[in-house]
């Protein structure tokens, strides 16, 4: 069975923690050409800059090729379905990244793959931005635990913030979601009212001595016919010096960009020394290394003890019916020497 990477719920709190270690061994160019001879495409429907050259840059670093593929030089823009190409694709490649405007399509994508597919964003999900901005807060941080440092996002129940809340509940982050209310539906059911998470609207609440301020854009792609609505609705919820003033002494800013200046951050603070989202940018070569790394290695086996009792079983059945054909061939070779050279 292919190892997951299409939402970060698919993860347990261990392998998250081992992707985001191994982050750091990339980081120290600590690799070599592993995945030389793999073929690794990248599937974009979408316009992208840091995820796709930090995942083609990453899989090039480990000796694999990558293969970029435009939806429209595909079948698929000539109504081919999903599930047969999904079947063609893992013919011919090793891994998959995707980026796609329809998580179900993702998804249908995955389901008829043999191959493992990657999640390089969706209209419900973008995990390997946030295993990039999680290794980043760790790191600027140091020697603070994940879940001792307050993370606040500022913005919509969108790809990022959805994310955000499922590696929350694994690692159980000190997390703060800050948005108009009408805005965080998706969050509010991925936490589902989980009492170390909290959900607001009160910025001012929220920034109160955080250490990490995260923003994104109010409209993200594809919402373009809100833009109007929403840039009225999130107009008092805007990063600028006040609202990071309010927060920890030596707190950061981040945004996965692009960003949209004067709207969702001032260019006073995204030019700040407390701005690190070129760090960010920086880090998802790495992280993505480390997805690449996580979902081409061996999968590890475990077994309880019903497993392990059916295993052995089956073992030890499979061992019986062969003494009892083995012991068939003695009988069968004794008799035929018997008839023919007498005993």
């Amino acid at each position: 069975m292919n190892k997951k990477m299409i939402s970060l719920n698919q993860l347990n709190k261990n392998e998250l923690e081992n992707i985001l270690n191994n982050v750091n061994k990339f980081k120290k160019k600590k690799y070599t050409n592993k995945y030389s001879g793999k073929v690794i495409g990248l599937l974009f429907e979408k316009f992208s800059t840091r995820t796709r050259l930090s995942f083609e840059s990453a899989i090039s670093k480990l000796g694999a090729y990558p293969l970029f593929i435009n939806k429209d030089d595909t079948q698929l823009s000539r109504g081919e379905s999903i599930a047969e190409t999904a079947r063609m694709f893992s013919l011919y490649m090793d891994a998959l990244i995707f980026r796609t405007n329809s998580h179900s399509k993702l998804i249908k994508f995955d389901d008829n793959s043999s191959i493992p597919v990657v999640n390089a964003l969706s209209d419900f999900e973008h995990p390997t931005q946030i295993i990039s901005d999680l290794y980043t807060i760790k790191e600027y941080f140091n020697k603070k635990a994940l879940n001792k440092i307050k993370i606040v996002y500022v913005g919509d129940s969108n790809n990022i913030a959805n994310s955000f809340a499922y590696a929350a509940m694994i690692l159980k982050l000190n997390m703060i979601f800050c948005c108009p209310n009408k805005y965080n539906k998706s969050v509010k059911k991925i936490l589902k009212n989980n009492p170390n998470i909290d959900i607001t609207d009160n910025l001012i609440y929220a920034s109160s001595n955080a250490d990490v301020i995260y923003t994104d854009v109010w409209t993200s792609m594809g919402m373009e016919k809100e833009n109007k609505v929403r840039l009225k609705d999130f107009r008092n919820f805007q990063i600028n010096s006040k609202i990071m003033d309010n927060t920890n002494k030596k707190s950061v800013f981040m945004h996965c960009l692009p960003a949209h200046i004067d709207e969702e951050v001032t260019e006073e603070v995204i030019s700040s020394k407390k701005s690190i989202v070129y760090k960010q940018a920086e880090n998802k070569l790495y992280a993505a290394m480390s997805v690449i790394d996580y979902v081409l290695s061996w999968p590890s086996i475990s077994f309880d003890l019903l497993d392990l009792w059916n295993v052995i079983a089956n073992l030890w059945a499979s061992f019986l019916r062969f003494i009892k054909i083995f012991n068939g061939s003695i009988s069968l070779l004794n008799s035929t020497e018997s008839f023919w050279f007498g005993k």
